[in-house]
């Protein structure tokens, strides 16, 4: 409680508290000590402008890797889903549509795989942008599959699996491009040789 003071006109005057005191004297210390503060440069301003502006960004590393190992089905492991062109419903993987599709509940005339190789949009797990099929989505920047084949439209992140390297519809497609070589090639032999059996045949 304040003691109470007597001025020299007779008037009571209270005392002030000495807890209002302090913090008064706190509150004129915390202002001073702002205004302190102001003045000094922040530790920001000490950053060069090219090492502030690098620490805001992310590497092409980082952006492609993002969610890795984190979606995908009980299939695969990777961050798109595909539009079934069949019936142009989104799935997982090509092994999810043919699961729900040919399920015993669906009726036997609906039933139906889905033809791998005319899939032609996929859905980024990450941003939800549907787009052509390709490795890496063109809004997000993240990589879909580590393991790609655009053949295929196979995306994979666990490539512990040991996908073969040269994907079979890849080895028939080069060996049909041999095939023709091969042939082009002995068609040449062969006409040379009835051309020689020709020319000895006429002299």
């Amino acid at each position: 409680m304040a003691s109470a003071a007597v001025d020299h006109s007779g008037i009571r005057l209270a005392e002030p508290k000495i807890s209002d005191m302090l913090a008064v004297e706190n509150k004129i210390e915390t202002s001073i000590n702002a205004s302190e503060s102001n003045l000094q440069p922040s530790p920001e301003e000490h950053i060069p402008a090219e090492e502030s502006l690098s620490q805001g960004k992310i590497t092409g590393t980082e952006a492609l890797d993002k969610g890795y190992l984190k979606y995908g089905c009980s299939h695969y492991r990777r961050r798109c889903q595909i539009r079934a062109p069949c019936c142009n419903e989104i799935f997982d993987c090509r092994h999810c549509h043919n699961e729900a599709k040919n399920n015993i509940c669906v009726d036997q005339k609906l039933r139906h795989d889905v033809p791998r190789h005319l899939i032609e949009k996929v859905i980024c797990s990450l941003c939800d942008t549907e787009q052509e099929v390709q490795q890496v989505c063109t809004n997000c920047g993240v990589c879909m599959g580590r393991y790609y084949c655009a053949i295929c439209k196979l995306f994979d992140d666990d490539v512990s699996k040991k996908h073969p390297l040269v994907c079979v519809m890849i080895f028939v497609e080069w060996l049909d491009q041999a095939q023709n070589v091969a042939w082009k090639m002995f068609h040449r032999k062969f006409h040379d040789i009835v051309h020689v059996m020709v020319y000895m045949m006429g002299s």
